[in-house]
């Protein structure tokens, strides 16, 4: 009977807990994009910390159980460096507090308050290294802060056609539908600041990508997942061991002869950001890859709780470099 009964609880708990994150989703995040910037960026911390307090996050609502924060404890933990366990329960606090902020920059944008906001480039004339281009180009950004503000910032700076490759999970039967719709709200509302630009997701295939970057298109990807079942790897050094990540997108650069480059955006204050940029070069130049790996690396080590993918480290583990081949 008591066993019974602990499993109601825990049902009836879960319940109100989808029935509140609907609310969210559908009706609180839209209403505070759409206050003064000041109001709405305090409700967007307070929803920050209610999330940091709790564990939530879409993926753990959908699967009934906390396992983001888990796995961000464990990926947290895999970095190299001094660092406690209270630091990493910080860390942790502050990776959802970020990825809460990022959902209501989601909105701010879909709502068309971007030229509301405010960002300044480093260096300053980064949004001219990446426009009018001979040749398409690759922007790899991680989910660092707000990567995603960061590429309608360079689209609007450059005046150029900027796309984005996204994924379909969100719209996992399993996924509450309001979260499916701010997903799509999400990407539709990009598009709008990408000068004719489109956001598509991977699963489509990879033919649209090699048509855009054909166009001398700017094609921007995340660059910290983890390799697919049957995808595209390489092995890059990446926080502070050599791992083995995705490389669908370093193919498709190299495929078309495109440049690579890459660029974190992070938020200052209430409506102010800073885009930093990487130097552009060559997809086809290992020192290319190399050089914006530890860019990524560095911001992520200076600053681990703005990384909200920490939970996808577990599925990055090191792995031992090849041998160099032997002389004759």
């Amino acid at each position: 009977m008591k066993e019974k009964f602990l499993v109601w609880c825990r049902s009836s708990i879960w319940r109100a807990v989808r029935l509140a994150h609907h609310a969210d989703f559908a009706w609180f995040l839209p209403f505070i994009a759409r206050l003064p910037l000041p109001l709405a960026y305090a409700l967007a911390r307070l929803r920050g910390r209610v999330n940091a307090a709790t564990g939530r996050d879409w993926r753990s609502v959908a699967l009934g159980f906390r396992h983001i924060r888990r796995q961000s404890l464990t990926g947290y933990a895999m970095l190299p460096g001094s660092h406690t366990e209270i630091g990493r329960l910080q860390w942790c606090g502050q990776r959802f507090k970020t990825e809460a902020r990022d959902e209501f920059e989601a909105w701010l944008v879909a709502a068309r308050r971007l030229d509301e906001l405010q960002c300044q480039f480093i260096p300053a004339d980064a949004a001219l290294k990446c426009t009018k281009r001979p040749r398409g180009l690759v922007l790899l950004t991680p989910h660092f802060d707000s990567f995603y503000l960061g590429i309608a910032f360079l689209a609007q700076a450059t005046g150029d056609r900027f796309n984005s490759m996204s994924s379909a999970v969100a719209r996992d039967p399993r996924v509450d539908p309001a979260v499916s719709r701010h997903f799509d709200s999400k990407y539709r509302g990009l598009e709008r600041y990408l000068n004719g630009g489109k956001v598509l997701d991977m699963e489509l295939g990879l033919r649209p990508f090699y048509r855009m970057l054909e166009h001398h298109d700017t094609l921007v990807v995340l660059a910290d997942a983890p390799v697919l079942p049957h995808g595209a790897a390489m092995t890059v050094d990446f926080l502070g061991a050599q791992r083995q990540i995705a490389a669908g997108a370093l193919r498709l650069a190299q495929r078309n002869d495109c440049d690579l480059g890459g660029y974190v955006c992070l938020c200052t204050g209430p409506g102010r950001y800073t885009l930093e940029l990487c130097e552009i070069g060559s997809a086809n130049d290992p020192a290319t890859v190399a050089r914006i790996y530890q860019f990524f690396s560095d911001h992520i080590l200076a600053e681990p709780g703005r990384w909200w993918a920490a939970d996808l480290l577990p599925a990055m583990p090191p792995v031992q470099p090849e041998p160099a081949p032997e002389s004759v």
